[in-house]
């Protein structure tokens, strides 16, 4: 038990970053922070230097090593330094005495910090760094603020913003784009299942009343990843190959629109992908595309819009489409056949596509699903869990 609470107390959970992302979090700060040196070399003596640019070694942590935490997003990052200084350099002027000052400076620049969301922990060293960073630093005054301050911050926020675009599996910041899950859940939804929606976080974050340094996109991602692995589990590992139909009628680019109503017609079926001459999958043919060939009213039926449209054009001109090409939505949306059927569902209902193309790891077609598949998947395993729980 002691040794227990020992490891508790003095060695912090292992994580779950791979060693080559921390290797690429390392040499991301080194180019940043050899950056900030340069730059400010070009304003204060080099033994002047280290006062300086120490607030932004700290701001290469948060940077570099956690882009996507709130502490790390530009504003906090410019308003935290630029606000600090603001306060450090006024509290330097109005308190001479060092120690009070500095005491001061700190808590008056994290007070503020929150009061404008722009919590920055290195802003805290930008505003003690004025107060006791000497004389040539207390010489520049306001001037601090502009260089090097407002200069390193430009350096480093447009390190920051070019590399870790760079760098593969990153973006910054974090409201450039989303990241999509498998489990395709909205921002807003975060567990149909549990009818835990993100207004939900919202209140246990203000329910804790501490600072989370977890943005609430970021929170939602992680309870959607672990509530789909939850269910995987409990289903199993059903892939989509194994529930697809193998036996998939496809036509080709020029195969003409009468041949693919035909070829629906007899076969039953409401979708007819189609393939290139290597079987990639080019486009999709459903019964929606030919009715919106024939949705203007005319002031014929339907049906003999239909039977109009359908009927091949006599001579070497057309006024209307003659080939699946012409026709076909594209670019199709597929799904690979090593893929969990959960990845299906937004697929099918959030999207509203009925007919999916199933490929392989070459893109080759190789099947086709439908809502009908998946029932029937879920209805077989659901018998099967039945029987096994009466043998158990």
């Amino acid at each position: 038990m002691k040794q227990s609470r020992f490891r508790i107390l003095f060695f912090p959970p292992e994580d779950n970053v791979s060693v080559g992302e921390k290797a690429l979090s390392g040499l991301a700060a080194l180019g940043g922070i050899g950056l900030v040196m340069l730059a400010s070399s070009l304003f204060l003596a080099p033994q002047d230097l280290p006062w300086v640019v120490a607030s932004m070694g700290a701001s290469a942590v948060l940077l570099f090593a956690v882009p996507l935490g709130p502490l790390s997003q530009p504003w906090p990052f410019v308003g935290g330094h630029l606000i600090s200084g603001v306060i450090g350099v006024t509290i330097a002027n109005l308190i001479p005495e060092p120690v009070m000052a500095a005491a001061v400076a700190v808590s008056l620049a994290i007070f503020v910090m929150y009061l404008t969301r722009c919590l920055h922990p290195p802003g805290g060293a930008t505003a003690l760094t004025v107060v006791v960073g000497g004389d040539a630093v207390h010489a520049l005054g306001y001037q601090y603020l502009l260089t090097p301050v407002l200069l390193n911050v430009a350096v480093m926020l447009s390190w920051a913003l070019l590399i870790n675009n760079l760098l593969p599996n990153r973006y910054y910041p974090n409201t450039l784009k989303k990241l999509r899950e498998p489990s395709g859940l909205g921002e807003d939804r975060v567990d149909a299942e549990l009818s835990i929606r993100r207004d939900d976080l919202e209140y246990a974050l203000r329910e804790i009343n501490e600072y989370v340094d977890v943005s609430r996109d970021d929170l939602t991602r992680i309870f959607n990843l672990s509530a789909t692995h939850a269910r995987r589990r409990r289903m199993g590992e059903i892939l989509c190959g194994e529930i697809m139909t193998p036996e998939v009628v496809s036509a080709e680019y020029d195969d003409k629109v009468e041949d693919l109503w035909k070829r629906m017609w007899r076969h039953k079926i409401r979708g007819i992908p189609v393939v290139d001459h290597r079987r990639q999958v080019i486009g999709i043919v459903t019964i929606a595309d030919f009715l919106n060939q024939v949705k203007e009213d005319d002031g014929r039926p339907l049906t003999q819009r239909l039977k109009s449209f359908l009927k091949p054009s006599s001579g070497l001109h057309t006024d209307k489409p003659e080939y699946a090409g012409h026709v076909m939505t594209t670019p199709a949306v597929t799904i690979r056949e090593d893929q969990h059927i959960l990845d299906l569902f937004p697929v099918f209902y959030e999207k509203g596509i009925h007919h999916l193309p199933v490929v392989n790891e070459s893109g080759e077609l190789v099947g086709m699903l439908t809502p009908k598949n998946v029932l029937a998947a879920l209805h077989a395993d659901m018998l099967s869990s039945r029987g096994m729980s009466g043998l158990g």
